[in-house]
């Protein structure tokens, strides 16, 4: 049997033990939680969208809600990691909110289309991995589900301000169809857990005049807040 000294020694240890414990579970840092992200509404996704006024004079066009908010065909791409370039979207599924701004002019038909996308969580790596991801495909084709064959070209624009975006200009081709070749400018633009997707084409659409576009597209992102 042990001593009486004994078993002091050793409660005396287990309390030491035990107030180690609870001192060691005291300093565990507290998990942060996970930020709430409220999408945008129909009506504030629709406010953040481009007007017609803010395109020049002679384009026409609106904003509705989007049931489909999915653009551009999938296809097969080469390399086969750049449909996430193209598509960067595509791993959030179907957004909460989405609106879709179309504008035109007919002859010659130019055509702005817009997506104003809204997710209850923040897509935080979008633009940086479009940005590292330009390095591998900044020249790959894709083959669209007609069996037409694209060869594209992508290059990024500069446009003063913008922040939390990428602007691209794509140089396009097809082997067969028409036109042979052709422009398309696209950006994208995050802010918290929305997503605007600008994509413009037309015969007098320059780097200059999407810049001015991104940035409009922009200010009413923001004026939503």
């Amino acid at each position: 049997m042990p001593s009486p000294t004994k078993a002091v020694r050793r409660l005396a240890l287990v309390a030491v033990l035990l107030l180690t414990a609870c001192t060691n579970q005291a300093d565990l840092p507290t998990p942060t939680p996970t930020p709430t992200v409220v999408p945008l509404t129909v009506a504030q996704a629709t406010q953040a969208a481009l007007r017609v006024s803010d395109l020049p004079k002679g384009w026409d066009g609106g904003v509705a809600v989007d049931p489909r908010p999915t653009p551009g065909p999938r296809g097969q791409y080469d390399p086969a990691e750049c449909v996430a370039f193209r598509h960067p979207t595509d791993p959030l599924g179907k957004p909460t909110t989405a609106v879709r701004g179309q504008y035109f002019t007919r002859q010659p038909l130019q055509t702005v289309t817009e997506f104003v996308w809204s997710w209850p969580t923040e897509p935080d790596s979008l633009v940086p991995d479009l940005v590292s991801g330009l390095g591998k495909c900044s020249s790959y084709t894709m083959v669209a589900p007609d069996e037409e064959k694209y060869r594209w070209a992508a290059t990024r624009l500069p446009v003063s301000g913008l922040s939390n975006g990428l602007a691209l200009r794509y140089d396009a081709s097809t082997e067969s169809g028409e036109p042979a070749a052709f422009v398309i400018y696209s950006a994208y633009v995050v802010r918290g857990g929305t997503v605007v997707y600008l994509e413009v084409q037309g015969e007098t659409i320059t780097d200059a005049v999407f810049a001015q576009l991104v940035s409009k597209a922009v200010a009413r992102l923001d004026a939503v807040g």
